[in-house]
């Protein structure tokens, strides 16, 4: 349940008034198509806005993003590094590319390519807190932090954010700024399980248990089969001493997902609790 929460924005590309009418009606009847999700159809037209104009970045850019979405991040990538051959100040292939990195796990090239959005447009919200995202990963948490700060500058709405910095501040051991955070994710998405687990945990480790327990009776009643959520609530019913309550969730995490139990039986053991 500690897990930070990568999304993947994408960006789309729009035809250049330099196109020929042939490149022209196939690149938007491409974007046409990926704007209703049929990304098939969408590859298909770029492939044809590419074979009346092949120096066209956006066009690349674009195809780029139809394979990002048909599951083959390698040709997206491909698609995007073409983009920036013809074109090194195409923010959105920079910022594309980043996210494909992502979505391959490769962070490190991921953070070198948002440098990149950044260094062209200081303000780019989504390049701020993709990089967070991003550095989060690799468990750089102050840069983390740094980057979600600014984007929370220029989007003090959006959930993402506060719960991502929720989740650094708790690798950091600043517990109360986690909580602070999850409570700012929790105004806004006020429906979110994950979080109020989260924030339970943070108030666990500043000695808060009724806070806790509170907070992971509010996530069992948003997702009441989550066998972590009554296993850590049971961990803090046995810390307050009220055994049976502890108990009861321990059979509950268990019965739900039975490879808890040798984890169960740990915290159950003399002198664990």
């Amino acid at each position: 349940m500690r897990r930070i929460r990568i999304f993947l924005l994408l960006l789309l590309a729009f035809p250049a008034q330099s196109f020929g009418a042939e490149a022209q009606n196939a690149f938007r009847e491409g974007v046409k198509y990926y704007q209703a999700g049929k990304y098939k159809e969408a590859l298909g037209a770029f492939n044809r806005a590419l074979k009346a104009a092949p120096k066209s970045d956006e066009a690349y850019n674009n195809r780029g993003l139809a394979y990002f979405k048909l599951g083959q991040s390698d040709n997206a990538i491909k698609d995007y590094d073409e983009a920036l051959k013809l074109n090194p100040k195409l923010t959105d292939a920079y910022f594309n590319l980043g996210n494909a990195h992502m979505a391959q796990k490769q962070y490190e090239h991921a953070v070198k390519d948002f440098d990149e959005v950044i260094k062209l447009d200081a303000h780019a919200l989504r390049a701020h807190r993709q990089r967070g995202l991003a550095h989060l990963a690799l468990k750089q948490f102050d840069k983390a932090i740094g980057d979600l700060n600014q984007a929370q500058k220029m989007d003090a709405k959006d959930v993402e954010i506060y719960y991502n910095r929720g989740f650094a501040y708790r690798r950091l051991g600043k517990n109360e700024l986690a909580v602070q955070d999850y409570s700012e994710a929790l105004k806004l998405e006020p429906k979110n399980a994950e979080t109020y687990n989260n924030r339970a945990n943070a108030y666990s480790l500043l000695g808060k248990y009724d806070d806790a327990v509170k907070d992971y009776d509010e996530a069992l009643k948003l997702d009441v089969k989550n066998a972590k959520i009554y296993a850590n609530r049971g961990v803090i019913r046995a810390r307050q001493g009220k055994t049976d309550d502890a108990q009861k969730d321990f059979k509950k995490a268990v019965e739900l997902d039975p490879s808890l139990k040798d984890k169960v039986d740990a915290l159950l053991a003399p002198g664990k609790r």
